[in-house]
């Protein structure tokens, strides 16, 4: 099983302080099922030093015998100064396969800005995966700003966190909404060295299953190793919501 959004390479945003700390986190994800994670950081170095990152870390997994491999990956910040052409663009992608593009959206971020990064990485071929929409103002408050953006290609990955409650109900509310009007495509943790031992994303999958059933489950699961691989995934046809239903008022 894979999960797409860790915070699990040390030293970088989020990630353990050191070697034993990174052990210890590998070890808890391996005992949930997980086999491959993507570290997905805000990184803003030379390529070089990132990639010698993620083999260094590899390498003391394998010194460990513990079965986890990191992939490399990268949150990259939407802003109107994204620097979309440089000769680095590429190894920002999901496991550097040049398909999908991690974005995290910041607080006061104006929707015709997203629509617009995210119609020019699309011109590169690049889809971008929105980062826990459900968690934004810019979506809660205005459902109609993410069917836009999904209609026209992204791709929504919702946290494990806010599908098991932790994150509050309201993100919680919000984040079965999405999944209900086919809004939302993958779970990931998010995980990092504070939350490590309270891992998220095997509870998240098992509150899919329980609430829409093993195919819902197995969407969600198949649809992480495909954006990995850079392969295409499946989407349902979003719907819009309606003002009226999005928080729950009926």
């Amino acid at each position: 099983m894979i999960d797409l959004h860790t915070y699990i390479l040390p030293e970088m945003e989020n990630g353990p302080k050191s070697q034993g700390e990174l052990l210890q986190m590998a070890e808890a994800l391996v005992k949930h099922g997980i086999t491959k994670v993507v570290a997905t950081p805000k990184y803003e170095g030379p390529a070089s030093n990132y990639k010698s990152a993620v083999a260094l870390a590899n390498e003391y997994l394998q010194n460990a015998s513990l079965s986890l491999t990191i992939l490399p990956g990268q949150k990259v910040t939407a802003s109107n100064h994204m620097t979309l052409f440089h000769q680095d663009f590429y190894r920002m992608t999901i496991n550097e396969n040049e398909k999908y593009m991690y974005l995290a959206i910041p607080q006061d971020m104006e929707i015709e800005v997203l629509e617009n990064i995210s119609y020019e990485l699309q011109l590169k071929g690049v889809i971008p995966v929105l980062n826990e929409p459900e968690c934004h103002p810019l979506f809660v408050d205005n459902p109609a700003n993410l069917y836009k953006l999904v209609k026209n290609g992204a791709v929504v990955q919702l946290s494990a966190q806010s599908m098991i409650g932790n994150n509050g109900s309201k993100a919680k509310r919000v984040g079965y909404q999405f999944v209900d009007y086919g809004l939302a495509h993958v779970i990931a943790s998010g995980v990092n060295r504070e939350n490590y031992q309270q891992y998220g994303l095997q509870k998240a999958y098992s509150a899919v299953s329980k609430k829409y059933g093993n195919s819902k489950l197995y969407h969600f699961m198949e649809n992480a190793e495909a954006i990995a691989s850079g392969k295409a995934i499946y989407k349902q046809e979003p719907e819009r919501i309606k003002k009226t239903k999005f928080l729950g008022i009926f």
